[in-house]
């Protein structure tokens, strides 16, 4: 056999069994979730900076939107990696998510996609304050929202924005993006109206069903009547996308008035 016939049979040998050990290790992982609590599961961020920052952004929100529609009386920062004891788990793992785990206690987790070090850390946590305000709303104009008030309490308290900025103006159809920039116009738009729209909101989906939506037609209606075209014609540009980005966790309705 010939050397290069030889590495080629040791190079399909080692490939065959990262294969297998690939295989092994997945038919090994165990579905449904680890015992206790789900957030048990996830690292926990005890990093003094981050704590301190967060309440500063909640606080920042509170003023510009108004209270919590659940009391928020303990909320745990959460890696969204898994612990040692939850890794043969099949579980997901680096994503960003507000959740209300005890609504009597007003207990929420803010489970954050990257390392407290990451660029983009203090964007993402500052995004999930909002979400701490109603975590039952899942939909575009409040992704918006969370965002534009990241940027701004980012600004405001000179820490980093991340790479959020040149991605935001490069993507010309990614969802975060185009809800980044309606919002932003709305907001500079109509300041004074802006805020009511985490007020206005209706079911998402069925009536019976838990999850809300912003309802844009009811925010509206509480503007001047000389102003309501405005508002419709800063949103039809986005309507197309953001509506096929729609599903059971978003939702988005555009304005049923006429521009």
């Amino acid at each position: 056999m010939s050397d290069r016939r030889k590495r080629e049979g040791v190079g399909c040998a080692l490939l065959l069994l990262f294969l297998l050990l690939i295989l092994n290790g997945c038919a090994g992982l165990l579905s449904g979730k680890p015992p206790g609590p789900w957030y048990a599961a996830y690292e926990p961020i005890n990093d003094p900076d981050s704590h301190a920052f967060m309440q500063a952004a909640f606080s920042a929100a509170q003023e510009e939107f108004g209270a919590p529609e659940i009391p928020v009386k303990e909320v745990l920062l959460r890696r969204s990696r898994r612990t040692e004891e939850a890794r043969r788990y099949r579980i997901g793992e680096d994503f960003s998510l507000t959740e209300c785990v005890d609504p009597t206690n007003g207990v929420f987790v803010i489970y954050i996609g990257v390392d407290p070090d990451h660029d983009n850390y203090l964007a993402l946590l500052a995004h999930e304050c909002v979400h701490l305000l109603n975590p039952k709303i899942t939909d575009w104009y409040l992704e918006g929202i969370a965002t534009v008030f990241s940027e701004q309490f980012c600004e405001r308290e000179g820490r980093s924005w991340g790479t959020w900025k040149r991605h935001f103006a490069k993507s010309r159809r990614e969802p975060y993006a185009l809800s980044y920039r309606m919002m932003l116009e709305l907001q500079e738009k109509f300041p004074e109206n802006y805020p009511r729209l985490m007020r206005c909101t209706r079911a998402h989906g069925s009536a019976d069903n838990a999850w809300q939506e912003i309802d844009i037609d009811r925010w509206i209606a509480t503007l001047p009547e000389s102003r309501k075209g405005e508002a419709v014609d800063i949103i039809a540009p986005y309507v197309d996308v953001l509506g096929k980005h729609t599903g059971s966790i978003y939702g988005f309705s555009a304005p049923t008035l006429e521009p």
